[in-house]
């Protein structure tokens, strides 16, 4: 895992959108590492499942339509199902997403 965030870190000043890297996918859950220059937009979207977000270097302004959230390094963050959000690099920053396996449906 260390040398995908160095990965990213090496990247990030030279990058004008979001550097998503795959960190882990088995049996349902998966952890993605992403990387935002200060001032780039990882888009509005929706959580496929339970998820938190993890701050790991920088800081993140984590957005919804009625609120906003400004997380710094070792911050989490539960990211609730089902609410659009979108995620802005504040500085430079790289950060994990954990999602749990999907919900069923009914």
């Amino acid at each position: 895992m260390m040398e995908v965030l160095n990965e990213i870190a090496r990247a990030l000043p030279a990058s004008d959108k979001p550097i998503i890297k795959q960190i882990y996918n088995q049996e349902g859950q998966k952890m993605l590492a992403i990387g935002l220059k200060k001032g780039v937009v990882f888009p509005e979207h929706l959580a496929p499942s339970k998820a938190k977000l993890m701050v790991i270097q920088g800081e993140v302004d984590y957005n919804t339509e009625t609120e906003s959230f400004r997380f710094q390094s070792f911050d989490t963050y539960d990211i609730p199902m089902n609410v659009k959000h979108s995620v802005v690099g504040f500085s430079n920053s790289i950060f994990l997403v954990l999602f749990g396996k999907p919900e069923a449906k009914n």
